[in-house]
C-alpha cells in the first residue's frame, strides 16, 4: 500500500512539474521540446532547448541519417518535414549516379541536404521563393558546396511572382504571376538548365503547391531532358494537376510508384515512334 501511495505521489508530482513548466515555456517551444524528446531522448531535448534560447528561437536538430545537424523553427511544420525526410525517408529512392538534381519547392532545404549526402557527386539546385523559408534554406545548406540555392519560384517561364497566402503554414505558400512585373523572380525548367549549362536532369523534384499546373502545361521544352521526376500533385488547390502530368508523359515509357505524398516517375524515356 505504501509503495502504491509513493508511486501515485511521484506521478502527481511529475504532472504538477509538467504543468508548471508548460506555463513557463512558450507553446511553440513546448511542442518542439516534446517532439525533440520523443525522437532523440530527454537529455538531447534539454540541450536542444538551451540552444533554442541562445539562438533567437532557432532549433538545432541532429541529422539522424548522415552527419551534422539541421536548423528548424520550433513548433512549426518544419518538424513534420524533418519527419518525412529523415525518419520516414520518403525521398530515399535509389537513382543511378545522378549528377544534376533540381529541388523545386525546397522549403528549408531538408530534401536538398538529404540528396547532397546520399549523392555527394551530384549538384543539387535548390529553388525556394518564400523569404523566411529561403533564409532557413541558406542556413541548412551553408556547409554543402554541392547545393546551389536560388530564391525563385518554378514557373513556365522567366517572370515575377507574388505570394498569395502569406498566413499559411510555411510549406503551403502558393504563388501567382505578378501583373506588375515586380516580385519574386520565377524561372522555367529550361531557364534553369540554360543558367547552369545542363542538358539532362537526373532528378527533378517538384513540390510547389499547385504551380506544377503551369510547369506541366508547358512541358515540351524540358520533359525529354528529365530522367526521373518526384512530384507532389495539388489538385485540391488547382484542379487539373494530375491530368497535366498524364499529358506531359504521353509518348514516354516510365515506371510509376508512390512514396508518401509524392508520385515517383522513374526511368523516363521517349517511346519509339
Amino acid at each position: 500500500m505504501n509503495i502504491l501511495k509513493s508511486i501515485v505521489k511521484k506521478t502527481i508530482s511529475a504532472d504538477i512539474v509538467q504543468l508548471i513548466v508548460k506555463k513557463i515555456i512558450r507553446e511553440d517551444q513546448w511542442l518542439f521540446l516534446t517532439w525533440y524528446r520523443n525522437n532523440f531522448g530527454f537529455l538531447a531535448a534539454i540541450r536542444g532547448y538551451l540552444y533554442l534560447l541562445l539562438n533567437n528561437g532557432i532549433g538545432l536538430v541532429p541529422n539522424i541519417l548522415y552527419r551534422g545537424d539541421v536548423f528548424l523553427r520550433p513548433g512549426t511544420i518544419d518538424q513534420d518535414v524533418y519527419n518525412n525526410v529523415f525518419i520516414s525517408k520518403e525521398h530515399d529512392i535509389d537513382f543511378i549516379n545522378p549528377r544534376i538534381i533540381i529541388d523545386a519547392g525546397a522549403h528549408i532545404g531538408l530534401v536538398s541536404v538529404f540528396f547532397a549526402n546520399k549523392y555527394p557527386a551530384a549538384t543539387i539546385i535548390a529553388i525556394e521563393p518564400e523569404p523566411s523559408n529561403f533564409k532557413m534554406l541558406l542556413m541548412n545548406t551553408a556547409s554543402y558546396t554541392n547545393i546551389k540555392p536560388i530564391q525563385a519560384g518554378l514557373w513556365n517561364r522567366k517572370t515575377h511572382l507574388f505570394i498569395q497566402d502569406s498566413d499559411v503554414k510555411s510549406w503551403g505558400f502558393r504563388v501567382s504571376e505578378s501583373p506588375s512585373g515586380i516580385g519574386i523572380p520565377a524561372l522555367g525548367v529550361e531557364d534553369i538548365m540554360s543558367d547552369f549549362g545542363v542538358k539532362e536532369i537526373d532528378v527533378l523534384k517538384i513540390d510547389i503547391e499547385g504551380s506544377e499546373l503551369e510547369v506541366l502545361n508547358h512541358h515540351n521544352s524540358w520533359i525529354d531532358a528529365v530522367k526521373n521526376l518526384i512530384i507532389e500533385l495539388h489538385d485540391r488547390f488547382r484542379p487539373g494537376c494530375s491530368e497535366a502530368l498524364d499529358k506531359a508523359l504521353i509518348g514516354h515509357y516510365y515506371d510509376r510508384s508512390k512514396r508518401g505524398e509524392n508520385i515517383v516517375i522513374a526511368n523516363i524515356r521517349r517511346a519509339p515512334t
